[in-house]
């Protein structure tokens, strides 16, 4: 070795400080990033604090109760005459009662002689309301999973 000239290991010690990588800098951000447009997304109102879930059912029924039929009366008072005919219009009550609602709701309608929809489950939040017509009572349930 020459006099005065630093040694092979003295010069990598001073190379060897602590420093961060680039790419370690670059992940951390990034993950940062993610996390916080995740917690954005989990911090966005639901569609049930804009309009009570009791308010849109009765919003539904009121659909339902006033929708003219393809005859005399309304759809509701149409299916609700007969069994066979609530399982043919069953279609055009759950559509009607559909119409007004947002996006991820779901409609249940029940009478006395059929359904038409999927009922909640026992964990939804539920809304209801009841659509009356002469000789027809029918329960609307708006929910949301």
């Amino acid at each position: 070795m020459r006099d005065g000239a630093p040694s092979p290991r003295a010069y990598s010690d001073s190379r060897s400080r602590g420093q961060l990588s680039l790419t370690v800098v670059e992940a951390v951000v990034a993950t940062l990033f993610v996390l916080a447009v995740a917690a954005s997304f989990s911090l966005l109102p639901t569609p049930t604090t804009t309009l009570s879930l009791d308010q849109q059912a009765a919003d539904a029924a009121s659909l339902v109760a006033e929708a003219p039929s393809d005859g005399p009366g309304t759809i509701l008072g149409a299916a609700c005459s007969s069994a066979g005919n609530f399982d043919a219009r069953s279609g055009q009550l759950h559509t009607t009662a559909s119409m007004g609602l947002p996006d991820g709701a779901f409609v249940s309608i029940r009478t006395s002689l059929g359904s038409a929809g999927r009922p909640p489950p026992e964990s939804a939040r539920t809304g209801s309301a009841r659509a009356v017509v002469p000789e027809c009572t029918a329960t609307i349930e708006v929910w949301y999973p």
